[in-house]
C-alpha cells in the first residue's frame, strides 16, 4: 500500500536555485521550472501514445516547447 505522501510526492517538481547551470544558461525562473516538469513528464501522452519522437523534427507542442527550452538553455 502507498502511501499518500508518495503519491502526492510522485507528481511534484523540485526546483533548487543552488542546482541551476550557471555556465550562461539564459532560461527565466519560470522558463526553469517549466523546462523541468516537461523534462520530468513519462514519455507517453494522455492517451498512451508515446508523446517523443526520437528522431525527425518535433510533432508534438509539447516535444516542440521542451526542444525550444532546452536550445535556449544550452546556448
Amino acid at each position: 500500500m502507498r502511501s499518500l505522501r508518495s503519491e502526492y510526492r510522485k507528481n511534484v517538481v523540485t526546483f533548487c536555485p543552488k542546482e541551476r547551470s550557471t555556465d550562461g544558461a539564459r532560461l527565466t525562473t519560470e522558463e526553469t521550472i517549466e523546462f523541468e516538469a516537461l523534462d520530468a513528464l513519462p514519455p507517453f501522452d494522455d492517451s498512451g501514445n508515446i508523446a517523443w519522437v526520437f528522431e525527425g523534427e518535433p510533432t508534438t507542442r509539447r516535444e516542440k516547447r521542451w526542444l525550444e527550452l532546452y536550445v535556449k538553455k544550452k546556448s
